[in-house]
């Protein structure tokens, strides 16, 4: 019965937020003033119990309240991109999501990516469609290293080995050997980036939440979060998931220097005004199955759907311009720009140690055009570190 009440309480509270005399409550505070629960709270005849019906209550209406606050976020004016024609960018990063179905469009891709001169992709899961298949793996890893495009991955779904207890790991380990774990910070030319594996928790107390802390806490400066699943957007998939991204992820990087956050999963391009400062991006055209558009939302800034994409990222001395390509015919899609946000400390101390930053790509022998071409069969994966 008080499971029924209390259904029933929610769906009366949702639909009215206001008191007897007229005035908005917020809806947490609407749910303690309901009579069905001073009801409820009259019927415990002890006093002890009363107070731990009443403690359990009030944590149950912060939980509500916070969760509230942050899954409705407030929502801003883009950044005008007022970048002069004869500006030059300091220097550029690609990103890409779900290539698992490129097959012949892969290597054409990693060659639009090295005629821009990009320092690396960001690749945001879904490198392949089938995680047990050697072939697909080899054919990512030989038409990036052809290219000369040094690969910074996150973990997609389609990435985790199904037949073992994987959260992506062991492909990471056998491609990727270099990278510290399938969730990683690296740091390049003034800017952090979180590599975020949504396979796992991102709850309070998870060992990827603590890591998110950290980070944020003492690499200051402009950081960008990556991650295959997406946290805002405005298609209906993946809700439920989606809506705990929201409580955990997005309120740990809103009011701190992160300035985006990049995801794919979602086989079309996405871009979202400002959410408590943070632009959300989702860049699934990398060769998945193209999907409907779906219906904008309050929040869309920008929406692509039935188009292989990729995003070329020019960084200048005061912001990130970004621009989103039709891989098909070199139609810009979208551009925008981010803010950058000054470093606080300086390279070489605790904080923002220089082995944190990627080298210069001029600067790895394995990238040089005399070794790709007189070693092809011994070379590995371009060591990112």
């Amino acid at each position: 019965m008080i499971l029924r009440r209390g259904r029933l309480l929610f769906v009366a509270t949702a639909r009215s937020g206001y008191d007897s005399a007229g005035s908005f409550l917020p809806q947490p505070v609407a749910l303690m003033l309901h009579p069905s629960i001073r009801s409820l709270f009259a019927a415990v005849s002890s006093r002890r119990k009363r107070l731990a019906v009443l403690t359990l209550l009030v944590c149950t209406v912060g939980v509500l309240g916070y969760a509230w606050a942050v899954a409705t976020p407030e929502i801003g004016e883009p950044l005008p991109l007022r970048i002069a024609a004869d500006d030059k960018p300091l220097w550029k990063f690609g990103f890409v999501g779900d290539t698992q179905l490129a097959d012949d469009n892969l290597e054409p891709l990693m060659a639009r990516f090295e005629r821009q001169e990009v320092e690396f992709v960001l690749h945001l899961g879904d490198m392949v469609d089938e995680s047990s298949s050697d072939l697909e793996w080899d054919r990512l890893v030989e038409a990036a290293r052809k290219h000369r495009v040094r690969l910074m991955p996150v973990v997609g779904n389609h990435d985790v080995r199904r037949d073992y207890d994987d959260d992506g790991s062991i492909r990471f380990r056998q491609y990727f050997p270099d990278l510290p774990g399938t969730f990683y910070h690296f740091r390049h030319r003034g800017v952090n980036f979180l590599m975020l594996n949504s396979e796992r928790s991102f709850a309070p107390g998870s060992e990827q939440a603590k890591f998110i802390d950290f980070h944020l806490q003492h690499n200051l400066g402009t950081a960008i979060a990556c991650l295959h699943r997406p946290t805002f957007t405005t298609a209906e998939r993946d809700r439920a998931s989606m809506f705990s991204r929201r409580v955990c992820l997005h309120g740990a990087l809103k009011d701190t220097d992160a300035i985006a956050v990049l995801s794919g999963h979602n086989h079309y391009y996405d871009r979202t005004k400002p959410l408590d400062g943070l632009t959300y991006v989702v860049s699934g055209g990398g060769g998945g199955a193209l999907r409907e558009e779906p219906d904008r939302c309050e929040y869309t800034a920008a929406l692509h759907a039935g188009e292989m994409h990729y995003g070329i990222a020019s960084v200048y001395d005061d912001r990130i311009a970004v621009e989103v390509v039709a891989f098909a015919d070199g139609r810009r899609l979208d551009e925008f720009a981010l803010p950058l946000k000054p470093t606080k400390h300086k390279l070489g101390g605790y904080n923002n140690r220089r082995s944190m930053e990627l080298p210069p790509l001029a600067e790895l022998p394995q990238y040089r055009r005399e070794t790709l071409a007189a070693r092809p069969a011994e070379l590995r994966m371009p060591r990112p570190w």
